[in-house]
């Protein structure tokens, strides 16, 4: 579903403006061209159109932005999360614009402080403690000074661009294009540059040539951003410390490394206000010696400065004693993204049918991943692997360090927090489609989204990783990229039984005995009743839902703390009496319930994350279940399974995932009418006539009596 385009107006309407952090509002034009305007007021006038157009411009950026949007959930998500209720209301372009200058002027002067002198003189050319603390006599009330609760979050963005070197000026524009729309939707952007080669090495020498790559590339980002961003961009050189670690403190999120931030006050105060800093892979040591590191630990230093794991907080007060000077109390700092633009694209999988791996939820599929990476690592050989999917040698050991690198950064990070791996064509691509110009003799195709804007609107993958293989398949030959893999740090997943360990799911039988729910102490019953009733939003009649299921139940899944989960059952036709053995195919596993906390609809993968467990762990041959007619719910079911079909009361849809139903039921009653007269019994019933009669069946066990849901 969309949102409806006039409810979008009158919501975005009041929300668009206060959506943007850029200060580009600020940078306003103070001429006029009219010839009846002078002076101030000319000037005025100006400052007033200005301000106008380019909240127009916004607010239709972000409205065309959320009609592209999957649904209004999607929306709904995204506006709360990026809204500030509690935006400051006086800062006007004036003061706006003169804020930014100072900012920008501040940030550039401090870095060349620390060029010429080679020495951080923190606030030696600040106004002193005492001339800050003297008292001001005036005949006018003086405004009270902000505090940090009036101060919206600070969104971010982290990006690291692998190999800029080998992209031409039109690719790294579009990126630039698309980090600039990024921002005017309200997430800042930081920037690393990782000029390294596909190799992975573990010594690093600070030699000229690589440093003068490094210089030339940042330049060129710079450009790039400075062209589409409007508060601008500017590279930051001696914001970062090296130290030798031997060892790091013990501790599960690894607080500390050799990198580290030092000069913080390079990067909060620029970012606050739009500008873009672009940050080298080098930090100087406790000499002051410039030394080479690995881009990657930039990134794991500036998400602990971001989130706040810091020694320098607590070393020194520099930034305080900055913030005091500049009367700008520092903005809390939410770190959403991590972004790495590499080559190669997100990271491969052979044993997926789409070759990819979409969305992966570290909390329980990290150790799987990796350890998948590791067997492609040590299955290659001087000319690579056999199957031609992957044809360097070096490139298991990237996927790896991408993957590390992520799931080292999303640990300090919020659970909100989330990762992409997407190739630098991907992030710019659309946008590059966007700004060609049109002319209307040439053939116009729809315009594909662009991977990075739809990612911060949905907070999703661009496809579904729930949905079934032949659906996201693609035909890559051996040399191109892996799509584009989203990580969370996700929450964990519990499968009762856990198939890692006994294989799929089996039928009841003397040595694999049902569950019973409400006595197993693996699970919280009262808990999972709460999902069921919270997600279907009615009463479950828990007795008799019991009795109902007793001796049946397959197995049960858990996402998290009871987010998500889902209950299988072993059933039988109904014109079956006697339980059948083990091994007959009259056991028809059926998906009894399918469960996801309201709060949790539409935003964390969680529904994703179970049915992937369901019908690529616990059941994956197949299994049938079915769905109220009228369930807006159907639409997701319907992608996500192999046939549909309307059961003949109207109120049921039956839906199945197991391939080759329809064409055995076809093959088998095929020019046999005596058959389809006694297809009640077990040898002449087909999986297709089994469905039909199980779905049909089932019994409901809610407590309110209404129709089923």
């Amino acid at each position: 579903m969309f949102l409806c385009q006039k409810a979008q107006c009158r919501a975005l309407g009041l929300k668009a403006a206060r959506l943007t952090r850029s200060p580009c509002a600020s940078q306003l034009s103070t001429n006029s061209t009219g010839p009846e305007s002078s002076g101030p007021e000319r000037t005025r006038n100006s400052r007033k159109s200005s301000a106008k157009e380019r909240q127009r411009a916004e607010r239709d950026q972000l409205i065309q932005s959320l009609k592209e949007s999957p649904g209004k959930r999607d929306a709904r998500n995204f506006l709360k999360h990026f809204d500030s209720p509690q935006q400051a209301k006086s800062i006007t372009p004036s003061n706006a614009q003169r804020a930014a200058s100072e900012v920008a002027e501040r940030a550039h002067h401090n870095e060349w402080r620390l060029t010429r002198t080679g020495v951080n003189l923190g606030n030696l050319y600040e106004p002193t403690k005492a001339i800050q603390d003297s008292p001001v006599f005036t005949q006018q009330p003086l405004p009270e000074k902000r505090t940090s609760d009036s101060i919206e979050p600070l969104h971010l963005a982290l990006v690291k661009l692998r190999q800029p070197q080998t992209l031409d000026d039109e690719t790294l524009g579009g990126i630039a294009l698309t980090l600039s729309q990024m921002a005017r939707l309200g997430l800042n952007i930081a920037f690393v540059v990782d000029c390294d080669d596909d190799i992975v090495s573990d010594t690093l020498t600070l030699k000229p040539d690589w440093e003068k790559t490094v210089r030339e590339q940042s330049a060129r980002i710079v450009d790039a951003l400075e062209e589409f961003n409007e508060p601008g961009a500017f590279e930051v050189d001696h914001a970062l410390s090296y130290s030798d670690v031997s060892t790091e403190i013990p501790s599960t999120v690894q607080v500390r490394g050799g990198v580290e931030v030092k000069n913080n006050h390079l990067l909060f105060p620029p970012i606050e206000d739009g500008i873009i800093p672009v940050v080298p892979p080098w930090a100087y040591d406790q000499e002051l010696k410039k030394v080479r590191v690995h881009p990657d630990d930039v990134v794991l230093a500036l998400a602990r400065e971001f989130a706040g794991f810091t020694t320098q907080r607590f070393e020194d007060n520099e930034q305080k004693d900055l913030d005091d000077a500049l009367d700008k109390p520092r903005a809390s700092t939410v770190l959403d993204r991590i972004i790495i633009l590499d080559p190669l694209g997100g990271i491969p999988s052979t044993r997926r049918a789409d070759g990819a791996h979409i969305f992966v939820n570290l909390e329980a599929e990290f150790k799987d991943v990796r350890g998948e990476l590791h067997e492609l690592k040590s299955s290659l050989g001087p000319s690579g692997l056999d199957t031609g999917r992957t044809s360097d040698v070096s490139e298991p050991s990237r996927h790896l360090s991408n993957l590390n690198v992520v799931q080292r950064a999303l640990k300090v990070l919020p659970p909100a927090s989330s990762a992409l791996i997407i190739t630098p064509a991907e992030a710019a691509i659309s946008s590059q489609a966007a700004s060609l110009p049109f002319t209307s003799t040439s053939v116009r195709t729809r315009r594909s989204k662009n991977p990075l804007i739809h990612n911060l609107l949905t907070d999703k993958p661009m496809i579904s990783s729930s949905l079934p293989a032949p659906l996201v398949s693609h035909h890559i030959e051996s040399t191109a990229p892996t799509p584009a893999t989203f990580l969370k740090k996700g929450i964990p997943v519990t499968m009762i039984p856990d198939p890692r360990v006994t294989g799929g799911w089996q039928p009841p039988s003397l040595s694999n005995t049902s569950i019973e729910l409400e006595n197993d102490p693996r699970i919280d019953f009262p808990k999972l009743v709460d999902l069921i009733e919270d997600s279907f939003r009615r009463k479950l009649d828990a007795r008799h839902y019991l009795d109902r299921i007793k001796g049946r139940v397959a197995g049960i899944i858990i996402a998290g703390n009871y987010e998500g989960g889902a209950i299988c059952t072993w059933e039988t036709p109904s014109s079956i009496i006697v339980p059948p053995p083990a091994d007959s195919p009259m056991w028809i596993p059926y998906l009894d319930k399918f469960a996801v906390l309201t709060s949790s609809q539409g935003s964390g993968g969680v529904a994703d994350i179970v049915w992937g467990a369901l019908t690529r762990s616990c059941f994956p041959d197949g299994l049938v279940w079915r769905s109220r007619t009228s369930n807006p719910v159907n639409k997701w079911y319907f992608e996500r399974a192999v046939g549909m079909w309307n059961l003949p009361d109207g109120q049921w849809t039956m839906f199945w995932t197991t391939d080759g139903v329809v064409e055995e039921w076809a093959q088998k009653h095929s020019g046999h009418e005596s058959i389809l007269k006694n297809n009640n019994t077990e040898e002449h019933m087909t999986r297709w006539d089994a469905y039909l009669s199980v779905c049909g069946g089932v019994i409901p066990s809610w407590a309110d009596g209404k129709r089923p849901d």
